[in-house]
């Protein structure tokens, strides 16, 4: 999750450049931040996936974790409309993640 927040905001601060075939590709100095969020975008994916859709506590917690360090890390960065953005997803993943496991294993429970 750090490394994709990393890679994103490679976008956010440096601007998204047309590529040579239209589509969007990191502007001068930040390809290295696009290829770390172009590579990790698919492993955040699968590790928020489960932690959301988990009925235990420890994948939840950790999308808990990193959904709070890489919004705090993303409002040290900057300031701007896309900083808050990418902090508040980040900050609601972070809360949401307990929440549903909690709604889960209290459904559960036998009355």
């Amino acid at each position: 999750m750090a490394a994709a927040s990393w890679g994103l905001l490679g976008y956010i601060e440096g601007g998204c450049e047309q590529g040579p075939r239209g589509g969007c590709v990191a502007a001068d100095g930040y390809e290295w931040r696009g290829w770390v969020f172009f590579l990790s975008a698919m492993p955040t994916f699968f590790v928020v996936g489960t932690g959301l859709t988990a009925d235990r506590w420890p994948p939840a917690l950790g999308v808990a974790a990193g959904g709070a360090a890489c919004g705090l890390y993303t409002l040290a960065q900057g300031r701007t409309m896309p900083h808050l953005v990418t902090a508040v997803v980040l900050c609601a993943l972070a809360v949401m993640a307990p929440a549903f496991v909690w709604r889960r294993r209290r459904a559960a429970r036998p009355e």
